[in-house]
């Protein structure tokens, strides 16, 4: 019985004297302590404070800095220690020192630098062939909106910050045009219109916006002359040949109209309006008969429309 006992109490001092090699490190009564702050002076709050006993591997005491940034640990043993101070938003210090057991070991004074914040790829934008800011993208695409939605000053503003940055670039000058002519501000428009045409003076737009811009200004000779530089089969829009029509009808040029109206109905057939102007235009030729063909056409194709009714008393008088 004896002897049991003798060797169950060489086990517990055995088991006892493993768990002392395991924990080295806590066997002094070494006390340490510090502060941890950053570049701008402040307290670095919660930082995780990783003491490691040099002379072993099996590890050390893990603390953390309080609200003013510091920290302290009672129980260590002396000699060579190794320190890792590690903080969100900070780069990891790592440090070595020496502790003393039987005195008071200097505070352990640590700042920690920020860590780098992550640089944007840089990103190009380009437009036109040209590198641009992605303010000037982001302000085309609010006047394409805006035009769009009709809503012309917003569609102006935003154009015109673009075109501070591209002073060149045709189609961004034809969408500021069009955002004053749709202002009713026909000066501008056709300023930034004839800057697209300068150019590039083969860009039927610039052409079509200007011969709009001057026919709707009652300006005949500009808007022909400008109408003249866009091939015919480019005009996709009736309303220039139309108003090219109506300005010389008003004229008394009745001979000029008509091929004006001609060119209007070529693009849109079902163009009621333009036969009902080309029927005008023959009865000043007096051709009476080619101006029946047209208002029949008209009534045809606007039985309702606001000129029926003058066109039917026209036709009463026509044999």
């Amino acid at each position: 019985m004896k002897k049991r006992i003798l060797g169950a109490a060489l086990a517990a001092v055995f088991f006892a004297a493993a768990g002392l090699v395991g924990q080295e490190w806590a066997v002094g009564k070494g006390r340490v302590e510090g502060t941890v702050k950053n570049e701008r002076g402040e307290p670095v709050v919660g930082c995780k404070v990783s003491l490691r006993w040099g002379k072993s591997s099996r590890g050390g005491p893990d603390v953390v800095t309080d609200k003013k940034g510091r920290w302290s640990y009672f129980g260590l043993s002396g000699g060579p220690w190794n320190i890792d101070f590690e903080a969100e938003g900070y780069l990891t210090k790592q440090i070595s020192a020496e502790f003393n057991e039987g005195a008071r070991n200097p505070p352990v004074e640590i700042v920690l630098k920020d860590k780098p914040k992550a640089v944007e790829a840089h990103q190009e934008f380009q437009v036109g062939g040209k590198t641009v800011s992605k303010e000037t993208v982001d302000a085309i695409e609010q006047g394409n909106q805006a035009l769009n939605a009709k809503n012309y000053s917003g569609a102006r503003e935003a154009y015109a910050k673009a075109v501070a940055e591209l002073p060149d670039n045709g189609p961004l000058l034809e969408r500021l045009a069009a955002s004053y002519y749709g202002e009713n501000n026909y000066e501008e428009a056709v300023k930034y219109a004839k800057r697209a045409a300068e150019k590039d003076p083969n860009d039927a737009g610039a052409w079509i916006m200007i011969a709009e811009i001057e026919l709707q200004r009652g300006n005949l000779d500009a808007g022909r002359a400008a109408l003249d530089k866009v091939p015919e089969g480019k005009v996709k829009d009736p309303e220039p040949y139309f108003n090219v029509g109506v300005l010389l009808l008003n004229k008394k040029k009745p001979a000029e109209a008509v091929p004006a109206f001609d060119k209007a109905i070529a693009v849109k057939p079902d163009y009621a309006d333009a036969y009902y102007y080309r029927g005008l235009a023959r009865l000043q030729e007096k051709k009476s008969a080619e101006a029946k063909v047209d208002f029949q056409k008209y009534l045809e194709l606007a039985p309702d429309g606001p000129d029926a009714k003058d066109v039917k008393d026209i036709l009463k008088t026509l044999k």
